[in-house]
Parts: structure tokens; sequence; C-alpha cells
């Protein structure tokens, strides 16, 4: 069974077409504003995120330096112990060594993600910003 297409359809389709007013495919004015308004407000939440990764990652850096001297201070006083003879006092000080150096393992752990998520959070500030940019050129 074959299916047979009239022509006066065919034709019919560009007029139909015609009919429709433009407006209902585009965006009114308001409604590009609205647009790069509601960008606006994303670019400042990016922001926002922004720094507070960056006054996270300063306050880790903070702890890790001042864990780095504690662990330093352990270690200096493990090896005077050691000068002494004196290995009880030794063995705690390498035992609280040995946990400073842990609480800097998190402490930099802390850092490369903190660090990450402000890679991801720049890149899409990035985005947004191209986003709000192209709908303003609209207007």
């Amino acid at each position: 069974m074959r299916r047979f297409v009239c022509s006066v359809c065919l034709a019919c389709v560009p007029a139909a077409l015609a009919l429709f007013p433009t407006t209902a495919f585009a965006q009114t004015e308001a409604q590009k504003l609205e647009q790069v308004e509601r960008d606006n407000r994303q670019i400042r939440r990016d922001n926002a995120d922004v720094r507070r990764d960056k006054a996270d990652i300063r306050r880790d850096e903070r702890n890790l330096r001042e864990e780095r001297r504690e662990r330093n201070q352990a270690l200096r006083k493990e090896e005077r112990a050691v000068e002494r003879g004196d290995l009880r006092a030794a063995e705690k000080w390498d035992a609280r060594r040995r946990q400073e150096q842990k609480e800097i393992n998190a402490i930099k752990k802390d850092i490369r993600k903190d660090r990450a998520d402000l890679a991801k959070d720049r890149a899409e500030r990035r985005k947004d910003v191209v986003k709000r940019n192209r709908d303003a050129s609209k207007l």
C-alpha cells in the first residue's frame, strides 16, 4: 500500500506558518532582561562560593603551618631526649610527632579538596559569565 501526499498540502504548510506571529517563537525584551538578571544572580552566588573556598584554603594553610611547627618542635624534643639517653621521653615525643604528621596529612588532603572545589566554582562562574554576556548581547 502506497501513501500519497497531496502537493496542495505541502504548499499549505508555509502559508500556515506565516499565520503565526513571530513573537510566539522569539523572546520578548522583558524575558531577555529577566534571563540576564538570573544569570547575574548566579554569577554573584558563584563569586560567594569562590570567596568561601579561598577563605577555607587560607584557614587550612594556617592550620597546616601550625601543625608543622608543632611536629618540628616534637622532633627537636625527641632528638634532645635521645642525646640525653632518655628513651622513654624520646618514645613519647616520637608518638606525638607521628600524630602531628597524621594531622598534617589530613590537612593537606583537605587543601587539595578545597582547591579542586575552587577550580570547579571558577569554571562554573566562567560559563555563567559567557552565558550572561551572550544573553545580554541579544538585548
